[in-house]
């Protein structure tokens, strides 16, 4: 019986994850959910106390944001003060590839600009998490307290999260020149922090 319910168990958060990858957000719902697992619904409620519970669950089961390992580069020794500008600008260059590489990341954060719920809430708390880490760690190697990293940062962020968004589904030529746009403008502007203890 145990076995039987683990076995269901997986079926029904694969189902949420195959409908979240494949039909997007809005396909998501309990009735969804069980004729996709191939199950009664009453076992979502059951095994889960509903969507909520469902979505806290697979959550809870999954990587939905990057990890400092992902993104701060091994070579720390390296870093000196001067090069922070080069610096932020790979960092956020690590940020694009880590997210476009998470679709499942992509469908929550579309979620989450018209919905707030269990999954959602735990993609913000994560991302706000693992950015509060970034910014201190990059505050230690740098030393520029005068320096608003976590403004430079949230700005840049918001403009990448932003198209990461709107392009998920589509690589279109007008795409490819939108990314690569933005990636000269975080360079260019970045570039311009020659004396970043005067921002």
């Amino acid at each position: 019986m145990q076995k039987s319910r683990i076995h269901t168990e997986q079926r029904i958060l694969a189902a949420l994850e195959s409908l979240l990858l494949n039909d997007g957000f809005p396909s998501v719902g309990i009735n969804a959910i069980a004729r996709t697992a191939g199950c009664d619904k009453v076992l979502i409620y059951r095994y889960f106390d509903g969507l909520d519970g469902l979505l806290q669950r697979f959550a809870e089961e999954h990587d939905l944001w990057w990890t400092l390992d992902e993104i701060f580069p091994s070579n720390e020794d390296e870093l000196t003060p001067d090069s922070l500008p080069q610096f932020l600008d790979q960092l956020l260059k690590r940020h694009i590839k880590s997210i476009q590489q998470r679709p499942l990341t992509q469908e929550i954060m579309a979620w989450e600009m018209s919905a707030h719920n269990a999954l959602t809430q735990a993609l913000s708390r994560q991302r706000t998490e693992q950015g509060m880490l970034l910014v201190k760690k990059v505050r230690r190697h740098f030393n520029q307290p005068n320096v608003d990293l976590g403004g430079i940062l949230g700005i840049f962020g918001a403009a990448i999260n932003y198209l990461i968004i709107r392009t998920r589904h589509s690589h279109s030529e007008h795409e490819k020149e939108e990314w690569w746009r933005l990636e000269q403008t975080i360079s260019s502007l970045l570039s311009c922090q020659n004396s970043p203890e005067k921002t």
